[in-house]
């Protein structure tokens, strides 16, 4: 409804008030008005504002005014969206996957439409429902928040670039209803439901960790350096009421354990040092031992840059059995040890003797990778040298895996890898290429964790 205000005999005293019914086409009329000036306002309907109204008009004798006395409105509009855990990672509401209740979703944008940006929040429900009601028509981004302390990969792609994302654009128009899932809108009206599916759908997988780096297991090596027999009474140094480092790193949930000597697969101390060495056992039950300090100086190299990439690898062979045993919700993908045993069995140098003294050697007896330390008699270093051009590094040899593949996705699963993470579901279910988000990470590509699988991802 239109109201008319008149003054016909300019003393400043409103003597005419008037109204008028817009019409189907949104017109409206005032005849047989006298001279004098005028004003004209509307009555709001709920649910709609105004964006702009007409002008004060002064008629004169005769005068028709037909210009500047329009009100242009616009409805309210809603966004109505849905979170679930993505069991299977793809993407995809479907099979066992199950909404996310208590969630925090974040929607920035012009609420109020007074020019400034707003930022406002709400929880999904028992079902995985959001909504954010009474919206001026504009562009939102909406977000959800990871505040429960658990590793999330996002799993929808908003924007389509191949990675999953936590945060989504989405513009509403006069009267639009948004929505993830049909029939999900609050009671309509005049209002119109828009359907915009995984624009407004947010799809989590729970991740397990991240390896530590080699650099953190040479500069912490009392967590894996327990005495073949014996208690091990090195745990770093100890603070004022001493508290070791390591029980430090343990209680942080840095590593399992102050010592993770114990959770280590076998009982070999090869060279008799009283250490404990390093084992690594393939698919058939071959095992590889690398010796405790040769393991401790080679994880405390650097990167080759030259040809020789025996050393790389080694070192994140070490890097990956610590962070197996040793990182919590760490693990490998399914078969990574396997390929590791078998690929150094194959290139890295070995010896195989009767260890056990049955007078045979078989897959009882343990694979030593050759290497002497700098404490050792001999040349140092390795006896074989792996050039980058070699068909052990690019290629499968008897189906043993590439070493560069074996090395780049070992590299992948510690968290001081550039670029893509190579990372498994939290049941293990999965195998993951990830990107880092700070607050959660994106899901690139995913297969089924089984042996060999990873091979599939690159990273």
């Amino acid at each position: 409804m239109i109201t008319l205000h008149g003054d016909t005999n300019g003393d400043g005293v409103v003597d005419v008030t008037l109204t008028a019914t817009t019409d189907a086409n949104g017109n409206y009329t005032f005849d047989n008005l006298k001279p004098g000036a005028y004003t004209t306002d509307e009555t709001m309907q709920s649910g709609w504002f105004q964006v702009s109204g007409s002008s004060p008009v002064t008629l004169t004798s005769g005068e028709h005014d037909t210009s500047g006395n329009d009100f242009v409105n616009t409805e309210l509009g809603s966004i109505h969206g849905f979170k679930f855990e993505d069991m299977d990672a793809n993407g995809k509401f479907d099979g066992s996957d199950t909404p996310m209740a208590g969630i925090t979703i974040q929607l920035v944008g012009d609420v109020d439409g007074n020019g400034t940006v707003d930022t406002v929040t709400t929880t999904t429900d028992a079902n995985g429902y959001f909504s954010f009601e009474n919206l001026r028509p504009g562009t939102y981004t909406v977000s959800e928040l990871f505040t429960d302390g658990t590793t999330w990969g996002a799993t929808v792609d908003h924007n389509k670039d191949g990675i999953g994302d936590a945060t989504t654009t989405v513009t509403v128009l006069s009267g639009q209803e948004l929505v993830a899932v049909s029939g999900e809108e609050g009671p309509l009206g005049t209002h119109t439901e828009v359907n915009v599916g995984d624009a407004l759908t947010f799809g989590n997988h729970k991740l397990g960790a991240l390896g530590l780096t080699p650099g953190f297991w040479y500069n912490h090596e009392y967590v894996w350096d327990a005495p073949i027999l014996g208690t091990d009474t090195s745990n770093g140094g100890v603070d004022g009421k001493g508290v070791s480092l390591a029980s430090k790193l343990a209680a942080a949930g840095t590593i399992s354990a102050p010592d993770i000597a114990n959770n280590l697969p076998g009982n070999f101390d090869v060279d008799h040092d009283g250490h404990k060495d390093l084992l690594f056992t393939d698919a058939s039950g071959k095992q590889l031992v690398i010796e405790w300090d040769d393991a401790r100086e080679i994880v405390g190299g650097a990167n080759g840059t030259g040809g020789d990439k025996l050393g790389d690898f080694v070192r994140y062979a070490i890097t990956t059995l610590l962070n197996e045993y040793g990182v919590p919700n760490f693990s490998a993908p399914a078969g990574m040890n396997a390929n590791i045993t078998d690929w150094l069995i194959a290139n890295g140098g070995v010896t195989h003797t009767d260890f056990n003294g049955d007078g045979q050697i078989t897959n009882a007896d343990p694979y030593i990778l050759n290497y002497n330390n700098a404490t050792e008699p001999g040349k140092d270093g390795f006896t074989k040298t792996v050039k980058a051009s070699s068909a052990a590094w690019q290629n499968t040899v008897n189906g043993v895996p590439s070493g560069s593949q074996i090395f780049a996705d070992m590299n992948a699963t510690t968290d001081g890898a550039t670029g893509n993470n190579m990372m498994l579901s939290l049941n293990q279910s999965n195998v993951l290429t990830t990107q880092d988000e700070g607050d959660h990470f994106g899901i690139i590509s995913s297969v089924l964790n089984y042996s060999g699988s990873y091979l599939q991802l690159h990273v």
